[in-house]
């Protein structure tokens, strides 16, 4: 007879909180049968398939799934913005393949008292980011459930073979980049969430530093345009988008490329509105900027020789881009350089859907 999901006590081995997001993944996906038209499997920010048809160009297919209370709040961030987001996070993983993003199947789990009103204005945010990227929303699926909001998103998109990127290929002394800056949706977190420090006011923010942290928290801009620059540059070893924080997907690529990174402190892009947030919660800027999340940037490794390269290709896509340190050859060990040429080690970790890490 089958057994139930959950007719077994659990082990180790079975608690979720245990294994975490990636080792799930690792451990459901293992051994899965593959065939020559998969061109890369799980594991990276999206898999990369072979149509045929003599064209040397790959579909890029990716899925991400956005949850009332761990991924949005609402009153916090509009219906608007909600819709806005859970296609930003997608096409967020095709720029970082370098692809271009096509089409797009949303599914809805909705509760028995869901506003329509309200789902009208998710689908107005969906649409306005589709519009701007071309991208053609092309069917889904509605179900009923007895939890929160959910909206979960398949992206279609494509890229050319030889312009594909992935989370492979970095190499020791290559140059490592970010574009944009890290930490402003962490600091939007707080200043929705948090409790201040020693009783400081959060009054005393600017009111357009508290805008760009709520608008990069509930409406975040994907580098699409930078990702298939970058891709076009030829420069480019390595590269993933900045999702579950700068170091825990710093360690992705390296785990990814089997390298280690030197980071200097000093040229970590800090967003104005984690510095100024940051204290106000008893909170360092460098830590919401290293360990915050959903700051869906680039992060990338180039040969040395085209740095250059990379960050003109980065500026004329409309971005900004530049060095934050370099890969290494010690494996899996990820270090920080502070201005005072003290060295610290860099835990790789940020947030993970079965443990809830991060801000």
């Amino acid at each position: 007879m089958a057994e139930r999901l959950d007719e077994r006590a659990p082990d180790q081995r079975d608690r979720l909180e245990d294994l975490g997001e990636f080792g799930l993944i690792a451990r459901l996906t293992r051994g899965l049968p593959g065939r020559v038209d998969v061109v890369l499997p799980a594991g990276d920010d999206a898999a990369l398939l072979n149509l045929g048809g003599g064209e040397d160009v790959l579909l890029a297919a990716t899925c991400d799934a956005q949850v009332e209370g761990r991924h949005f709040m609402r009153g916090v961030a509009t219906p608007e913005e909600i819709g806005w987001k859970a296609l930003a996070v997608n096409l967020s993983d095709i720029a970082a393949m370098g692809g271009e993003p096509l089409w797009a199947l949303v599914s809805l789990l909705l509760s028995a008292g869901e506003s329509v009103t309200a789902l009208d204005g998710v689908y107005a945010g969906l649409r306005a980011l589709a519009g701007r990227y071309g991208v053609a929303i092309v069917g889904g699926n509605i179900a009923g459930t007895s939890g929160p909001l959910t909206i979960d998103i398949t992206l279609l998109g494509r890229v050319a073979r030889p312009r594909a990127l992935t989370r492979a290929g970095g190499r020791p002394s290559d140059a490592l980049l970010v574009t944009g800056t890290l930490g402003a949706a962490a600091a939007g977190v707080l200043l929705a969430t948090g409790t201040t420090s020693h009783g400081a006011a959060r009054a005393g923010i600017a009111p357009e530093l508290a805008k760009r942290a709520h608008d990069a928290m509930a409406a975040p801009e994907p580098r699409v345009a930078e990702g298939r620059a970058l891709a076009a540059s030829g420069v480019v070893t390595a590269m993933l988008d900045v999702s579950d924080g700068f170091a825990a997907d710093l360690g992705h690529l390296c785990a990814a490329s089997g390298v280690g990174a030197l980071v200097e402190e000093a040229a970590l892009p800090i967003a104005p509105a984690a510095v100024v947030v940051a204290p106000v919660y008893g909170r360092a800027p460098l830590d919401l900027a290293l360990y915050g999340g959903e700051d869906y940037e680039l992060l990338l490794s180039v040969r040395p020789e085209g740095v250059r390269a990379a960050v003109e290709a980065v500026r004329g896509a409309g971005g900004s881009a530049r060095v934050i340190g370099r890969l290494t050859a010690d494996a899996g060990r990820i270090e920080s350089e502070a201005p005072s040429g003290e060295r610290r080690r860099i835990e790789p970790r940020g947030w993970d859907h079965l443990r809830y890490l991060g801000v």
